[in-house]
């Protein structure tokens, strides 16, 4: 079974794959004006909610096999979503900038 630290360490790490890729794009696309780096943002969005999802589906179903698991599990899942409103700020930021 995992520990509860590795849980939130999970967490913490898909949220800052995401968030640092994203960053990345938002950066690029602010500094170089290239539109390779929008694209690889928007390219980050499509296929990182699903990835996001699939993390948070993942526990919420560990959650619900180890119930004692849950509030490290809820915590992990928190810190995921926040990714969600930083994502659609870099997003419309991108679409201001080049569209």
């Amino acid at each position: 079974m995992m520990k509860d630290s590795k849980i939130i360490n999970l967490g913490k790490a898909v949220f800052a794959v995401f968030f640092s890729v994203g960053t990345f794009c938002l950066l690029g696309a602010l500094i170089t004006k290239d539109d390779w780096f929008a694209g690889a943002g928007y390219f980050l969005i499509f296929f990182g909610a699903p990835a996001n999802l699939l993390c948070i589906l993942g526990l919420l179903i560990y959650s619900a096999i180890d119930t004692s698991k849950f509030k490290e599990c809820m915590t992990a899942i928190l810190i995921l979503t926040a990714n969600i409103p930083i994502a659609f700020i870099y997003a419309v930021i991108g679409i201001s900038l080049f569209f």
